[in-house]
């Protein structure tokens, strides 16, 4: 069991993490920075062409665990902040900090928690510490070609565990996420003679009526199907005398497991070839947003966004181990569900490897304006995640 001389150390080291700025994309100094710790308490560590830092304590034959916290963060405006957003200001018993929550506050308990694993006698295994890159616009994308090199050196792991905040309660599932884009169109024409043309929003409104129309699906452990408007947009722009010729809908979806590219992009379908044998003059175009990853060796990699939901079954031994852990250390953590997108998504949605998530801090901080963490969890998690690893590598 931990001491507590040695989870006092989380705290100084949450501050020199919220202190280095690692908006998406900028993440080449934080991870430095976490890989010359992880190297100081013993793990063999590395940097990939995606910024992401993969820390291997190799404590001989047995399970590999691999904790993972990704490194990025969203970006914060300083003038809207009570402090400096990269002050990692102490008060009142929590951290301040963009980040804090989301989730280096989890990361800084990980290391800890792998500090003392390092130092234990009677394990059997490997532990993984990852820092990845790029998770707040690609969940999971950069976990998975961690794991895919680990993979590849016979080191697959056996349970990941993500940092993502839950309160000190035990996550075994997440909904998924996607974003589709559905360009309507239209025919120009003068406003003045409408008929000559095609009005492309209205076009969209019979569409958005449809698609609205259809029975909402749910889970009863992760919830509801989420088929949700968030925007609309009409060329030409600015609006001139011109009936609108294209009109472009995006749609944010949570979705559930056993959901795929091919079925998320059927159902929008589905809408589109109904309207169309209705009337032929209705015609629209399917997409699902993407964006570039920027590449330490100079290059680019493209990426489509749908992280899949997942799910782990309550009596899974990885749960169990798990919540008896937290129990020893007088935890009674409940066992539920992610609301939102995790690293997750690959490790359990996508390669299948038992995933739970457990970590300081509460969902709805992160993002904030004066983003914090309990200092009371964050010393909770670091005894938290040493417990669970010792349970699944102890001989």
């Amino acid at each position: 069991m931990m001491k507590e001389n040695e989870i006092r150390e989380v705290v100084p080291l949450l501050q020199s993490l919220v202190q280095i700025p690692s908006v998406t994309g900028n993440e080449r100094a934080i991870a430095h920075h976490l890989k010359d710790y992880l190297e100081q308490i013993g793990f063999a560590s590395e940097i990939n062409d995606y910024n992401t830092v993969i820390g291997v304590l190799d404590l001989g034959e047995g399970p590999t665990v691999l904790l993972d916290g990704h490194i990025d963060t969203v970006n914060a405006d300083p003038e809207q902040w009570t402090t400096s957003p990269y002050a990692g200001a102490e008060r009142e018993g929590r951290i301040y900090g963009r980040g804090a929550s989301d989730m280096k506050g989890a990361l800084a308990a990980m290391l800890i928690a792998g500090k003392s694993l390092a130092q234990q006698q009677g394990l059997s295994g490997k532990v993984i510490i990852t820092g990845t890159s790029w998770e707040e616009y690609f969940e999971g994308h950069t976990l998975g070609k961690a794991i895919t090199a680990l993979t590849d050196r016979g080191l697959k792991p056996d349970y990941v565990i993500i940092g993502e905040a839950s309160e000190l309660a035990l996550k075994r599932g997440q909904r998924g996420r996607a974003r589709v884009i559905v360009d309507i169109q239209g025919q120009a024409a003068h406003s003045a003679h409408p008929e000559k043309g095609i009005n492309a929003v209205l076009q969209a409104q019979r569409f958005i009526t449809a698609l609205q129309a259809r029975p909402c699906r749910e889970d009863p452990f992760l919830g509801k199907h989420i088929v949700e408007l968030i925007g609309i947009e009409s060329l030409p722009n600015p609006v001139d005398s011109v009936v609108p010729y294209l009109c472009r809908v995006t749609y944010d979806l949570r979705l559930l497991t056993g959901e795929t590219r091919e079925s998320v992009l059927q159902e929008f379908n589905d809408v589109i070839q109904a309207l169309h044998a209705a009337d032929p003059t209705f015609e629209a175009s399917l997409s699902l947003a993407s964006g570039e990853i920027q590449l330490q060796s100079g290059g680019s990699e493209r990426v489509e966004a749908l992280p899949p939901a997942w799910e782990l079954d309550e009596a899974h031994p990885l749960v169990r181990q798990a919540h008896q852990a937290l129990q020893t250390l007088g935890m009674t953590p409940a066992i539920t569900k992610y609301d939102f997108c995790t690293n997750g998504s690959y490790s359990a949605g996508i390669a299948g490897i038992p995933t739970i998530g457990f970590g300081p801090g509460k969902e709805t901080t992160a993002h904030i304006v004066d983003e914090y963490v309990e200092i009371a969890e964050l010393k909770q998690a670091c005894a938290g995640y040493e417990a669970i690893v010792r349970a699944l590598l102890a001989q």
